[in-house]
């Protein structure tokens, strides 16, 4: 997900706080995201004012604006992971016919 945000980030123009990329994460994934990595990522110590762009308007907004693709950039995951599950699961297969 955050790796879609990367993607989009000089088009879409947002100030990314972490709020702004929760609610992102939530408009276009329907997932959180790990607040612990979204904060490290793009958290500013000593950071005083929310971002303007955290405005359920503006998150709506680009959600719109960038659903099509973040429903292919979620799709290509979804076969991504599928595809290394598959692999693992004949390595494994493929060891245990070896041991045998």
């Amino acid at each position: 997900m955050l790796y879609f945000f990367f993607q989009i980030a000089d088009e879409a123009g947002l100030d990314y706080t972490p709020l702004v990329v929760k609610r992102l994460c939530a408009h276009l994934f329907d997932r959180q995201g790990s607040q612990a990595v979204i904060v490290d990522i793009f958290g500013q110590k000593g950071r005083m004012h929310r971002s303007h762009d955290s405005a359920p308007d503006i998150i709506a907004a680009v959600a719109e604006q960038y659903r099509q693709q973040a429903d292919n950039h979620w799709q290509n995951v979804l076969k991504n992971i599928e595809r290394v599950k598959q692999d693992y699961r004949k390595n494994q297969n493929r060891q245990q016919a070896e041991e045998d």
